[in-house]
């Protein structure tokens, strides 16, 4: 545990991975006793990191509690995509722990480097996230002229965004798939 606080640690790894966190969030990593993320995550920390890797169970919800049970006592630095409070992990270990018995060290969300990427303003577009959800939940914010930045499930997600735009009557949107 990082502290009797914040007995996890929650840090967000941007796009540009190990070379991109700062100090803070390099030095919670090096010093950690146990890293809990998934393979790709787990693959950005160097081999001299010595801590002990280990991957999110499967299914991710039902593991999730005797995992962290059994790390007790530990330092444990959870690793995450960019903001882990935006449809990530962070979210999920906050709802199963408690607020207080996690910290969040945050790296640039998905939503901010697509944002940047589209130039789309905060105030000029809207998130929608469709992680874990049905693709139809999406309908309710369309409208002419809407900017969505839409979190996806997996690579399919596109086409079926696609798909219910056409269905909805904005089959001539533009769609743009950002990885």
């Amino acid at each position: 545990m990082t502290s009797a606080r914040s007995p996890l640690l929650v840090v967000g790894i941007g796009a540009d991975g190990w070379p991109g966190l700062d100090a803070a969030r390099r030095t919670a990593v090096e010093s950690a006793d146990v890293l809990l993320g998934g393979e790709r995550h787990l693959a950005m920390v160097p081999a001299e990191v010595p801590a002990e890797r280990v991957p999110w169970p499967s299914p991710l919800r039902d593991g999730l509690p005797e995992l962290v049970a059994g790390l007790e006592g530990r330092r444990v630095v959870a690793l995450a995509s960019g903001d882990p409070l935006v449809s990530g992990i962070g979210t999920t270990l906050v709802g199963l722990l408690g607020a207080d018995a996690v910290e969040v060290l945050p790296g640039v969300s998905s939503v901010a480097l697509a944002r940047a990427r589209m130039r789309w303003s905060a105030e000029s577009s809207d998130v929608v996230t469709v992680v874990g959800r049905d693709v139809h939940r999406l309908a309710t914010a369309f409208a002419p002229g809407a900017r969505l930045l839409v979190l996806c499930s997996d690579a399919s997600t596109p086409a079926a965004v696609a798909a219910l735009l056409a269905s909805h009557g904005y089959g001539t949107s533009t769609l743009t798939a950002l990885t």
